[in-house]
This record gives structure tokens, C-alpha cells and sequence, in this order.
């Protein structure tokens, strides 16, 4: 038999390391974390890679989509086509988000687009045949699914809750503390956003226009209570962004 040439050495080093990442992110997740070792093992072994370029689409909404998937490297958004042809942006997934769950229960389908913000962005991908037979022998699978769905349940309520009447600014402040709660590392400065985030991203995510999105971002930097550097945010006084969400 032929030596491995370096391309596919390269491939299968690059396809470990993934899924020694992959193994790890597990570890962390809610839920997840709390499942048996070899459950975690068994759910990264039957995974495949798949690596996306910027742009390229995971899944469309309605497809089905028997799967559980998780994040690698790289970033995806969650979005919907509103009637009017415009992008509704409903979540980034960074790095150890898990997605899939509700379409795997109803088998109805994806409930959003998915596609990659960056390139090079990795998903493991976990049949659903496989974590049906692992939920067979760890309960704890089943419980990660319910711990999972019930955060995104209550993310889902607060964001309803940030009613299009209320003045921009604190929807925005809504949102970014929604946001730093979930991706927020601490820096010397404040709280950074470990995401790039456009004011075209911030506009679809609260259904205006990007000079508005602009605006209110422009205003919350002047009241001194974010910075904005190359589409990062930090958070620089999360007291006070607090107390203009519940204005």
C-alpha cells in the first residue's frame, strides 16, 4: 500500500485536531457537560466534518435536517426571509453552539437559514439515528436536549419581550447584553463581544434600516457605554447598559 501523500496526512492531522475541539466544546455545553464521557466520546466519533466558506448555506428552513450539529471553528447566523424579501436575523452560533434539536423531535424540518459568516467555518455533524440509539443508554443525552431548549425558550421570551415600540436604545441595549451574556469575554476594558458584528447585522436583528442600527450604536458610544473597534463591541459599563435596557 502506498504512504499517505502530505496533502492527506495534513487532512486526517487537521480532521483530529477538529475532533479533539469538537470533543472539548462538548465538555463545556450546557447539558451536554453533564452527560457520561463515553456518551460525549461516542457522539464525536459518529460525527463528520463539514467545512463551510463565507456565505455558503449549512441548511434552509423547512429542509429536513435529521441531525445534530455543532459548531467547530468559525461562526454561523440563523435567519429568515421576511415577506418583504428582507433578511430577519434571529441568532449568531459561535463555537460550541449545538443546533438541530428541534428539528430532530417534530421532524418537521430546519426552523431557520443557516450559513456561514466566516470562512473556513467547521460543523460536526451527528445523525440522528445515532443520537436516538445513544438516548437509549444515557438519559442525560435527553435532559442536554431539554436544557438546551429550555435556554432558548427563555432567550426567545426576553427578545419577544423587547417590544418594537420601546425607543431603539434600549432595544440595542437589550440585545448587546443578551449577546455579552452568551459570548462576552472579560478584557481589561469591558466585556468584548468574541464576534464581529456589522451595523447591517445589528439592523436585521432589530428589523431597521443600517443608518438607524448606526445610530443608536453611535449614541450608546457617546453615553460612554460601548466602545466599537473593526465591528467589535465591548462593553465598558455594563451597570449602566443595564439600566437603559430597563428604561
Amino acid at each position: 500500500m502506498p504512504a499517505p501523500t502530505s496533502v492527506n496526512v495534513r487532512t486526517l492531522s487537521a480532521q483530529r485536531t477538529a475532533k479533539s475541539i469538537a470533543r472539548s466544546l462538548f465538555g463545556r455545553a450546557l447539558g451536554f457537560r453533564d452527560c457520561r464521557l463515553e456518551t460525549l466520546d461516542a457522539l464525536v466519533e459518529a460525527g463528520q466534518l463539514h467545512t463551510l466558506g463565507k456565505g455558503e448555506v449549512f441548511a434552509h428552513r423547512g429542509a429536513p435536517f435529521d441531525m445534530l450539529a455543532m459548531i467547530v471553528e468559525g461562526s454561523l447566523e440563523a435567519s429568515l426571509l421576511r415577506q418583504d424579501g428582507h433578511r430577519h436575523l434571529v441568532n449568531f452560533l459561535q463555537p460550541g453552539d449545538v443546533f438541530g434539536m428541534i428539528s430532530m423531535l417534530d421532524g418537521l424540518g430546519h426552523v431557520n437559514d443557516i450559513r456561514a459568516r466566516t470562512g473556513g467555518t467547521t460543523v460536526l455533524k451527528i445523525p440522528g439515528d445515532v443520537i436516538r440509539a445513544l438516548r437509549e443508554h444515557d438519559r442525560s443525552l435527553g435532559l442536554a436536549f431539554e436544557r438546551q431548549l429550555a435556554s432558548r425558550s427563555r432567550l426567545l421570551s426576553e427578545r419577544m419581550a423587547s417590544d418594537p415600540a420601546m425607543p431603539l436604545e434600549m432595544r440595542l441595549a437589550r440585545l448587546l447584553q443578551t449577546l455579552v451574556g452568551l459570548y462576552g469575554i472579560e478584557r481589561p476594558e469591558g466585556l468584548l463581544l468574541e464576534m464581529k458584528i456589522s451595523q447591517a447585522d445589528l439592523g436585521d436583528w432589530l428589523g431597521v434600516s443600517r443608518q438607524r442600527a448606526n445610530f443608536a450604536v453611535q449614541k450608546l458610544r457617546a453615553d460612554g457605554l460601548i466602545t466599537l473597534r473593526y465591528s467589535n463591541i465591548t462593553i465598558i459599563d455594563p451597570q449602566r447598559l443595564a439600566d437603559k435596557a430597563r428604561l
